[in-house]
């Protein structure tokens, strides 16, 4: 059985922005005490966070480069944490990644694909 094609740079940062914006959705509004405890909240977002990560981890440099606003490493780090320690995740830093930082990951994630789409087609 042959294996896939790889997927494009365009697909994981994709990927990364479907998972943002749902983090994003998911924690409109919501404090501390509603996120830690609702364990499916939790579960949903430390399962976003992994996708990020895992997409992150598929970004070649000359892509990381070019969308330098974008903290690749950090977001490698945040899901290598959850992934490998998860029972020792501290949730209130998780909380806080989700209502500081996921909402400006997502301006340039979709500047990147507005940027793109206003290119005229070859």
């Amino acid at each position: 059985m042959a294996k896939p094609a790889p997927k494009s740079q365009d697909a994981y940062l994709y990927d990364m922005l479907e998972a943002a914006r749902l983090i994003h959705g998911y924690m409109a509004g919501v404090g501390f005490d509603e996120f830690w405890h609702n364990s499916e909240k939790r579960d949903a977002v430390a399962l976003r966070i992994s996708v990020l990560g895992e997409s992150a981890h598929k970004i070649d440099k000359a892509t990381e480069t070019a969308l330098a606003d974008i903290p690749f490493k950090r977001i490698r780090g945040m899901r290598n944490r959850i992934a490998h320690d998860y029972g020792a995740v501290d949730f209130k830093i998780v909380w806080v990644v989700t209502q500081q930082e996921i909402g400006p990951l997502i301006a340039p994630l979709e500047a990147h694909f507005k940027s793109r789409s206003d290119r005229p087609n070859p």
